[in-house]
């Protein structure tokens, strides 16, 4: 992989939206932010996927933290480096340990209290009391940043809806521990744990056994090996996930335990990285072993003719079979990023790398009439730019035009070029906040995504997106330690 850089240069703009968009109750970041002028217009758009789904929408919006996004926020903080910005990336890993955060009393997904399963065969092994420490579940992959368990809808103030999943008071509904996101709360866990406590000229790391971010760290990555099937891959989430999901949501999965039966390639790749950090802090063999594993899962759903990785795999009939509904485009930059053109082209053959890229170029790029790469979407499709997954590809193209740089200057130049022409495109979906606020929008347009959610309407500024432009202009991968 291309070289960290030791002092990056981060814009003061980006970096003061991140730190001012917080809760000014717990002071967890949000994971978006409308301008006021825009709120009614964007709220009332989310009404097009009806009351019921338009009303959790806006209120994960106004006040929702999504795990994943934390997690970027706490990297770009790690990166600023310093005593006041490493106390404020450490914030969510306190409440993760902690358990809880206000009204929302219990964050963490085990048995036998909200009752969320790791191992049928021990389904006490993994707990969701928060005085087991060390042997706790994953963390809900949303949270209200706030701590409110009632929430309002902020489209009209309306505290009530007929038909709201429990009971017709609003209140938060996702309850969902997905592997991806905890995998990513790792990352960003050991990321500040290396800044912390690395010393650069012993090449070792200074003794703090008992530091939050270590431990919270063993904890999730404890869960997920549990998870870990018999082909390899990290299952998307514990079985009982079903039960949190909304009568509507329900109708989509003809089967039960869908969580449970998944596996996301994407997931995985997190959990590589994440697995790969914990390895190289702690020495333990456990973590290369489930490292290993994952490569023999990425073996799995490896389509050689096509040259990419498939979305995921599913449980039916007694066997695990690839997902192909769906192209997902970060499956592909996320694996040149993560695991490195080096051993991609080591495990699949010569030129793998750069195939994988040029595969998902053409299923997901956004070109403009002279044939310039504008940016990429989520999956097939040519007419929606995600800001976020467009950065994921400019850390994906530094990889390749380092890596290729001797070996093919042809695609190394070719790499420099799409990836110029991205970062210049990403300015139009750049707003502007005041004089020393800037952030970026989630996506061009609004839309549905094959794999869950909607991209949001460009007034929506995002914190993943954001941060990820951070570590494109910083020449950053996150998924390697600072």
């Amino acid at each position: 992989m291309g070289a960290q850089s030791s002092s990056p240069i981060l814009d003061p703009q980006l970096l003061n939206w991140l730190k001012l968009n917080i809760s000014p109750i717990t002071r967890l970041p949000y994971s978006f932010y409308i301008s006021p002028k825009d709120k009614p217009e964007v709220y009332r758009h989310m009404e097009s996927s009806g009351a019921l789904k338009g009303a959790i929408e806006r209120t994960i919006t106004h006040e929702g933290m999504d795990i994943y996004d934390g997690a970027v926020y706490q990297i770009v903080l790690s990166m600023a480096g310093g005593e006041k910005n490493l106390n404020q990336a450490s914030l969510a890993d306190d409440y993760y340990w902690q358990g809880s955060v206000g009204d929302t009393w219990n964050i963490r997904a085990g048995y036998p209290i909200n009752t969320f399963i790791y191992d049928p065969k021990k389904p006490e092994s993994v707990s969701s009391d928060n005085s087991r420490l060390g042997e706790r579940g994953f963390i809900f992959r949303i949270i209200d940043a706030d701590g409110q368990y009632l929430v309002t809808d902020p489209l009209d103030g309306k505290k009530s809806l007929a038909g709201f999943p429990g009971n017709d008071r609003l209140h938060w509904v996702d309850w969902k521990p997905v592997a991806g996101e905890n995998a990513w709360v790792v990352i960003a866990a050991m990321q500040i744990y290396h800044k912390k406590y690395y010393d650069a000229n012993k090449g070792i790391y200074l003794q703090h056994p008992d530091n939050v971010e270590l431990r919270l760290s063993r904890e999730l990555a404890r869960a997920a090996m549990m998870l870990q099937s018999d082909i390899g891959g990290i299952r998307m989430a514990p079985l009982g996930t079903d039960r949190s999901l909304t009568t509507e949501e329900k109708k989509n999965f003809s089967e039960n335990n869908w969580w449970y039966n998944h596996i996301s390639t994407e997931n995985n790749v997190s959990w590589y990285a994440a697995f790969r950090m914990l390895y190289q802090v702690t020495g333990e063999a456990q973590y290369k072993k489930a490292m290993d594993a994952i490569q023999r899962y990425l073996r799995f759903v490896w389509d050689e003719k096509q040259g990419y990785f498939y979305q995921g795999a599913y449980f039916i009939n007694g066997h695990w079979v690839t997902s192909s509904e769906n192209f997902a485009l970060d499956v592909q930059t996320w694996s040149i990023a993560c695991i490195g053109p080096k051993d991609l082209d080591a495990w699949f053959g010569k030129g793998t790398a750069w195939r994988l890229w040029q595969t998902g170029r053409q299923h997901s790029g956004v070109f403009n009439k002279q044939g310039d790469l504008l940016g990429v979407g989520y999956t097939d499709e040519h007419d929606r730019i995600s800001v976020e997954w467009s950065a994921g590809a400019m850390v994906a193209l530094t990889e390749l035009a380092n890596y290729y740089r001797i070996l093919a200057p042809d695609w190394c130049a070719q790499a420099l070029a799409d990836k110029f022409m991205m970062r210049m495109s990403m300015d139009s979906l750049l707003l502007n906040i005041s004089q020393n606020l800037a952030a970026y929008s989630y996506s061009s347009r609004r839309g549905e995504i094959p794999f869950g959610w909607n991209s949001h309407d460009p007034q929506v500024m995002s914190l993943a997106s954001t941060g990820w432009m951070i570590f494109v202009d910083a020449g950053f991968n996150p998924f390697w330690l600072l």
